[in-house]
Parts: structure tokens; sequence; C-alpha cells
């Protein structure tokens, strides 16, 4: 049986592969990322950047701490609104449906 913090873990790589499966991650960082707090996610490629600079670091670092996931997340709702119908591309909304149901 997989962990809890060993299940996001691997999510989490799940979700980086199928981003790059999908042409959504990047080589490099937006300049936004050193300031997250205050950027405010318009479109689809705001939140593919949000995933990949802010919520897949944060997960994963959480879960090397042994910490729990606090507050259950829904990337799902905001994928959808982001995304729109091109998330349900290869198993992208799948994941984001599992990592939701883990948290």
């Amino acid at each position: 049986m997989i962990s809890g913090e060993n299940n996001i873990v691997y999510k989490m790589k799940e979700l980086e592969q199928e981003m790059k499966n999908n042409g959504l991650w990047q080589k490099e960082p937006p300049e936004w990322v050193n300031y997250f707090e205050e950027k405010i996610i318009i479109s689809g490629n705001d939140f593919a950047q949000w995933l990949q600079y802010v919520f897949i670091p944060n997960q994963r670092l959480q879960a090397e701490r042994g910490q729990a996931v606090k507050g259950k997340k829904m990337i799902v709702p905001a994928a959808l609104k982001f995304f729109g119908e091109d998330v349900q591309k290869g198993k992208l909304l799948q994941l984001l449906i599992e990592i939701d149901a883990l948290s």
C-alpha cells in the first residue's frame, strides 16, 4: 500500500509528465513566479504555470516533510474554468480528479 505522502509525490510526477505530454510544461519560469501571491490567473496558460511553479512544488514539499495537505483542494473546477474542453486531452483531467480526491 502506498502511503498518502508517497501517493501525492507519485501523482505530482504523473501530473508533470502529462503536462509535458500536452505541451503545457515550460523550461523557463515566467517572471511572475517570484510574486505568485500577486498573480491573478486569467487564462489556461496562467493556470498551467501556476500548477507547474506553485502547486506541484508545494505539494511535493509538504509530502517530503511528512505534512498532511491542509484543506480540501479543488483543482478540477479551476482546470475546467481555465482549460475548458482542452483539459480533457490525454489523462490530465483524470489526474486532477485523483489529486482532488487525495486532499
